[in-house]
Formats: structure tokens, sequence, C-alpha cells
């Protein structure tokens, strides 16, 4: 692929637009598992609910499926992003201070490893199913990278965009469902904010789980039901512990570096769960760490605590493999750079994602065993 240029022409009212930028070719790391990846996308209509930020209409979501695909078939790679979504994942990206003057159709043009529509790989059997969440005001293919290998591990893998809670949400017919806050938010209240949201979240888990469980399903010949795991990033790790508490078809859950909210800081799970930090306790926000430690009390299940040296908040996102192509730490604050991404190398992150959920995975829904020993070095155990 050519790189992408943008030049620094002037404007009609004189102004001069952002200085050229080159970007090379963007691509995310290959998968580690053995098996080849395949990759759809589908759209799961919930006829029984209403959209919360759309009365009148049935909840709709759009999910990125990955999944063992049979060897040598297909020549077309999947997209990361289509063409309409890369503008809206570039301002994304661009709300770092200083990260300008991007292509727009810079995020289309990521190169990634599942091939579109694939058949499925004949002697993949028994598969569990793992569903993804990725942050607030962030999108689906966020979490590409480790939903493509924990699909070359050996597991179904649906990694799902929540609708206007997501930057943006395209549908089959065109429709793009931009991001919006609830209505009645008083001004910084940013736990209204995250409770609005997580009981969402947690219902469209729910629904995808049990949509994507159907004997219906395309997948179902491969699938095992009884053995389903949910993973998310910030807001989407808080979901997944909230699902968890009210779905007991959810057999183990993650949380990449996300507060916990919700009902389930009292309640607390009695299936496996992994806190997954890669942000250390901040003493400017205490709340944060006081429910963290609310909701590692209240684990009576298998539980797991990690916390990783030199890791950012965006460290488990795709964003860990392709800041260093788009030139992230040369336009970007040098604070707002070490929150995001810390002071890993680029890509490490995304290793140590990986290593992480998919061996938290393969040892509770797999029956490996040995996930501790098997941790990167920069992890360490804090519980």
């Amino acid at each position: 692929m050519a790189a992408a240029e943008i030049g620094g022409t002037a404007t009609d009212s004189g102004a001069t637009a952002p200085a050229r930028r080159t970007v090379p070719r963007l691509e995310l790391p290959r998968p580690t598992g053995h098996r080849a990846v395949g990759v759809r996308t589908v759209h799961l209509v919930d006829a029984a609910r209403e959209d919360p930020f759309r009365p009148g209409r049935a909840r709709e979501l759009m999910a990125h499926l990955w999944y063992p695909a049979q060897a040598g078939t297909g020549q077309v790679p999947g997209r990361y992003v289509s063409e309409a979504m890369s503008p809206l994942v570039v301002d994304a990206w661009e709300e770092e201070p200083g990260c300008s003057g991007l292509p727009r159709g810079t995020a289309a043009g990521i190169l990634v490893h599942g091939t579109a529509d694939a058949p499925p790989a004949p002697d993949a059997r028994d598969c569990p199913l793992v569903l993804l969440s990725p942050g607030h005001a962030r999108y689906r293919a966020d979490l590409t990278a480790l939903g493509e290998d924990l699909a070359s591990r050996g597991f179904l893998v649906a990694a799902l965009d929540h609708p206007s809670d997501a930057i943006g949400v395209e549908f089959p017919d065109g429709r793009i469902v931009p991001y919006r806050e609830p209505d009645g938010l008083a001004d910084g209240d940013t736990d209204d904010l995250a409770g609005r949201y997580l009981d969402v979240r947690a219902a469209d888990l729910r629904f995808a789980r049990a949509r994507l469980s159907d004997p219906g399903f395309w997948w179902h010949a491969q699938l095992d039901p009884s053995r389903t795991g949910v993973a998310g990033h910030s807001l989407g790790g808080a979901a997944a512990a909230e699902a968890m508490r009210l779905d007991p078809g959810f057999t183990a859950g993650v949380n990449l570096d996300g507060t916990p909210y919700g009902e389930v800081l009292r309640t607390g799970l009695e299936r496996p769960f992994l806190l997954c930090r890669f942000t250390p306790d901040d003493p400017d926000f205490p709340e944060e760490t006081r429910s963290r430690e609310q909701l590692w009390s209240v684990l009576r299940g298998p539980r797991h605590h990690l916390l990783v040296s030199g890791g950012g908040h965006a460290s488990a996102t795709d964003l860990d493999a392709l800041a260093g192509p788009l030139g992230f730490r040369e336009f970007t604050d040098a604070e707002d750079y070490a929150f995001e991404l810390g002071s890993l190398p680029g890509g490490r992150g995304t290793g140590i994602t990986r290593a992480c959920v998919g061996g938290f995975f393969e040892e509770h829904l797999l029956g490996a065993e040995g996930f501790l020993d098997t941790l990167p070095p920069e992890v360490a155990v804090v519980g």
C-alpha cells in the first residue's frame, strides 16, 4: 500500500491547512495462534427491546465476528473499518492535543489478518464464545488485534458496537448512528453517564450472547454454548462484570483497565474474573481505586488482579500498535501520551493483552493450566 499524504494548501479564508503528513502502511500484529482466521460482520436486532437513545426503534447492534477458518480459502482480507467510518475513527485519534492532519481514509486502509467470509474450519468443534466490548465513545474495531488472536487460538469472538455510546455505528442500509449522550445529565456527571451507558451495554451483551449461541446461528456447529467469556476495555470492562452479574450464561470475564461500576460492586461474582490494569492508582481519583478494591473484595470465584508496568490506558487497544506509524508521540502532548500509552515499546501492549486475556480464557474456558506461570515479565500479580 502506498503511503497516504495530506497537503498544506491554502483554504478559501486564506488560512493554511495542516502541514503535509505522510502515513506509512498500517498493519496490526499477526495473530499468535495456529488457526487461520475468518471474519464476518453481522447486524443483530433485539426486537424485544426499545433503543433507549432512539425511542420507537428496536435496539440494533453491529458486530465483528472472528472465528477459526479453513486454511487456504478466500482471498479477500477483512476490513478494519469502512470508508464511511474511517473519518470518525480518525476524529477519535485526533482528539489528542496536536494529533491532527491525518488523511480521512487512514483507518480504512489498516491491514488486518482475518479473511472476509472464509469458510469455518471443519475440524473446529466445541469452541468457546468470547464477547468483546470497547471503551466509551470508541468502536468495535478498536479490539481487532485481540479478537483476531483469540480466534487463532480456537475461540469464536464477537466485538460489539454499542450505538449512541460508540463514536459512530454504520448499519447495512448506510445509516450511521452518531455518538450522543443521554438526556438530563448534569455537566461533568461522569458517574451518571457511565451508569446509564452501563445498563444498556450489559443488556447488549446479554442479548448478543443469546443470539450468537442460538442453534440457528451459522457457526452453531462450531460452538460450545456452555462456555462463554466476556471481556471489555475501560467502560467495556465494567460492562463485562455487570453482564456477568445479570447473565449466568457468561462463564468468565475480564476487565481491561476499566473502573468498575454498577450493582456488581455490591453483589459480587462467583465465576472466574480477571482485573488487568495498565495504569497505576491515581491519587487524584481515589474513587476509582475504591471501586476496584470494592469489586475485588466481592469476587468469590477464581480471581486474578494484574498490573502492567509501563502501560497506559489505551495499551490494550489497537492504538498501541498503530501509534508509532501514526506519529502519535510526535503530535501528542507528553503527559497525554504517557496516560494513553505509557512507556511500553510500540506493539508491546498488544502482546501483553493477548497473553493475559488469551491465557485467562484458555485456563477457564479450555481447561489449560499454568496461566500465571506464563505471564509476560511486565505483568505483576497484585492479587
